[in-house]
């Protein structure tokens, strides 16, 4: 990092730190409440906790390690002009903000990656689950390629945030362009996983009022994918001299993408305690290597199951709608009835 002459802003030592930390911990304890619902939901509701579930727990622990993060960073300056920050705070700002974006990659990653497994739990043909990993393939590479760079900032690493240390860094605009290529690749997935439900729910036998509903809950990412092109298009303020005043308007926005992504992926799984505060749902007992085990599910799907285990051939076509329809329901809560012409719908 080189050190700078800062001219005295005309509007004087503003700040917008408080604004900061008020976005910030709504949008993490809301990200937080459903994420403790859904673990609770899956462990004693559901009782099939899986990898999507550890994913997500994942994402809100980095999450909240950013919010300490972004919260030592409004200590250091964040929201003020440099012209008024002690050096102290200029180089301990650096130092927060360099891991700051790093976490949002990795929250951003793992969020992502919950996601997919959450939809290969509904359907996981083989397209589907081609498509799925290949996501997942892209996310993890890519992700690894920017925290790397980002480890690789400069030689030696103190060199970025300490003035007295020498070294060969990335340009400001290297910097920059690391943060939109991940910011585009994030906004493009976002955009699939949100598109990815409406295309399946269109041959399900539901009505089209939870057609439409289903449909809008799977596909709250466009929210994300909106604040993720926001802070794209913002993302030129790492180059400014003044990076802790014109870097405030991304944070606002990188904030919310992180945390409504979390909220976004969290959405669908909570379905069946609306139906458990409901009194809708049944214990299912199973049985596996004689270990006998016991899931709440929806009680019309209780009488679903038994009636699927008498299917013939001839119901292979319609037995397979069955089976992705009762995947459906175990996992979004949703009872499953017969109808008359052996296809499955869902109320």
């Amino acid at each position: 990092m080189k050190e700078q002459d800062f001219t005295q802003p005309d509007n004087g030592d503003v700040d917008q730190g408080w604004a900061i930390l008020a976005v910030c911990w709504a949008f993490v304890t809301c990200a937080f409440i459903l994420t403790a619902l859904r673990v609770w939901v899956r462990i004693r509701l559901t009782r099939n906790l899986g990898s999507d579930d550890y994913n997500i727990m994942i994402a809100m622990t980095t999450t909240l390690i950013g919010a300490g993060l972004v919260t030592a960073e409004v200590i250091n300056g964040l929201g003020r002009h440099e012209y008024y920050l002690t050096a102290s705070q200029r180089q301990n700002f650096q130092v927060l903000g360099w891991a700051d974006w790093m976490q949002t990659f990795i929250t951003l990653m793992f969020t992502k990656i919950s996601i997919c497994l959450f939809l290969l739990r509904i359907v996981d043909t083989r397209n589907i689950k081609f498509a799925m990993y290949s996501l997942i393939g892209c996310l993890i590479i890519f992700t690894s390629v920017s925290v790397s760079l980002f480890l690789g900032v400069c030689r030696p690493l103190k060199a970025y945030w300490d003035v007295g240390v020498d070294g060969v860094c990335l340009s400001n605009h290297q910097v920059e362009s690391i943060v939109l290529a991940q910011g585009i690749l994030s906004a493009i997935i976002d955009l699939i996983c949100a598109a990815f439900p409406i295309f399946f729910f269109r041959n399900l036998q539901v009505k089209l009022r939870v057609k439409v509903a289903l449909s809008l809950l799977m596909g709250l990412g466009v929210i994300t994918a909106a604040c993720c092109i926001v802070r794209t298009v913002l993302s030129g303020a790492v180059t400014d001299p003044d990076i802790t005043w014109a870097i405030t308007t991304n944070v606002g926005w990188r904030l919310p993408e992180v945390n409504i992504g979390i909220v976004c992926a969290n959405a669908p799984v909570l379905r069946p305690l609306y139906l458990y505060s409901q009194g809708r749902l049944q214990t299912q007992r199973t049985s596996s290597t004689g270990v006998s085990k016991e899931r709440i599910v929806p009680g019309n799907a209780l009488a679903g199951s038994s009636q699927s285990q008498y299917a013939g051939p001839r119901d292979n076509l319609q037995g397979s709608q069955t089976s992705a329809d009762t995947s459906v329901s175990l996992e979004m809560g949703l009872p499953i009835h017969g109808n008359r012409d052996g296809r499955s719908s869902i109320t």
